[in-house]
């Protein structure tokens, strides 16, 4: 633990206590994927870390790293539960004597926001990993929220912004002002997301086992089979795709409510024969590696992780024109970004690349050279330290 981190945890607690951070995010996933590295380093840092969300087996997953946890179950929307949730918060916040509670993810964003406030507790901050309000919701809705993310704003000393568009409609919508929001961008783990670790005989083995020739290209998605990834949308643009490319092969990757629907949907169009659904997959750089376009047109997006980690292992992507991604990737040069819903100018995106090995090639090695340049974890890290650090040094010197 650094001298600077130790004198300002003993001037907050007033003892030889570290400062006691708590992360609130609503499933373990969220902890898994996005929190595991943060909470890790600020525990190297000399902090006091915790983190709480509903109790699965990704949850036990991050907790098994040696860092406490503490179960609270925080519905995925509103809920008579929720007040439950705030008291269980608010009672655990009390008792341990956090000096920050640190809040993921909308829901779980402003139950522990209000549960730390009722706490008193020093220095509230949030992550916004995407949009709380969007186009999709109902007007109702999205007045409802605006107004409570305004209210809970208000409580909230700062905000950490994955990208440079949420920060600005963080701005827009009055949930936060200019001088109490950072932007950090999300950043990948380069020693998982390497193409040299995967050999060509193990690609070659995983593709076999897809049903895939050797001149087979293969398209894939990574997703959850829901409606807002646009799943249903890259199903149809690849049933134009494989009349034009009778040697084109869809692998999609993911399980969810529309898996079924899906598989029904490939058979109506006639192409289940090219169409490979394959679950879940844990080990996600190996299925990218064995891709040669990956493609998923989704509705919205938060941040995106999934194109940046296709692009880490050299992968050309061809995605939606959506915020963010259009921050994150550069329409021609690292991808091809084609219109929301837009079947039509999706098959024609991915016929290009089909069609073209170089295209394939330039636009796999301008992302993987961007993505290293932009989005290491190395650097979200050493920001979201120094992110703290200023914090707590400009709250000792308004508390001094």
């Amino acid at each position: 633990m650094s001298a600077s981190t130790a004198t300002r945890g003993k001037a907050l607690s007033t003892s030889d206590r570290p400062v006691r951070v708590l992360h609130v995010c609503t499933i373990g996933i969220t902890a898994r994927v996005f929190l595991l590295p943060v909470l890790k380093r600020l525990q190297a840092e000399g902090y006091d870390v915790c983190f709480a969300c509903r109790d699965d087996e990704d949850a036990r997953f991050v907790a098994g790293h040696g860092l406490p946890f503490f179960p609270v179950y925080i519905s995925r929307s509103i809920s008579p539960l929720d007040a439950v949730a705030v008291f269980r918060l608010w009672h655990f916040i009390r008792r341990r004597g956090f000096h920050v509670v640190h809040t993921h993810t909308t829901k779980a964003g402003f139950v522990a926001r209000l549960a730390a406030w009722l706490a008193s507790v020093p220095y509230i901050l949030c992550t916004q990993h995407g949009y709380a309000v969007h186009a999709y919701q109902p007007r109702f809705v999205r007045a409802v929220y605006t107004a409570l993310e305004r209210w809970i704003g208000r409580r909230t000393d700062q905000y950490i912004a994955v990208t440079d568009r949420v920060r600005a409609y963080l701005i827009e919508l009055g949930m936060a002002r200019l001088d109490n929001t950072q932007r950090i961008y999300n950043g990948l783990d380069f020693s998982r997301f390497n193409r040299a670790d995967i050999t060509r005989e193990a690609c070659a083995a995983v593709r076999a086992s897809w049903g895939c020739s050797q001149d087979s290209i293969v398209t894939g998605a990574i997703s959850r089979l829901v409606r807002d990834k646009g799943v249903v949308d890259l199903l149809d643009a690849f049933a134009q795709v494989h009349a034009r490319h009778s040697h084109a092969v869809l692998v999609i990757a993911g399980s969810g409510e529309l898996m079924e629907p899906l598989q029904q949907r490939a058979q109506r169009l006639g192409i289940a024969g090219a169409v490979r659904f394959i679950g879940w997959q844990q080990d996600v750089p190996k299925v990218l590696s064995c891709l040669d376009v990956f493609c998923l047109p989704t509705l919205r997006e938060g941040f995106g992780y999934a194109f940046l980690e296709a692009q880490a292992m050299g992968v050309p992507v061809v995605a939606t024109r959506i915020e963010p991604l259009t921050e994150t990737m550069l329409d021609g040069e690292t991808a091809l970004l084609v219109p929301v819903q837009a079947p039509g100018e999706l098959a024609a995106a991915l016929s290009r690349l089909i069609a073209d090995p170089a295209l394939r090639s330039r636009l796999g090695a301008n992302g993987c050279s961007r993505v290293h340049a932009l989005f290491d974890q190395q650097i979200q890290l050493d920001e979201t330290v120094e992110f703290y650090r200023r914090v707590l040094a400009e709250g000792l010197t308004t508390r001094a």
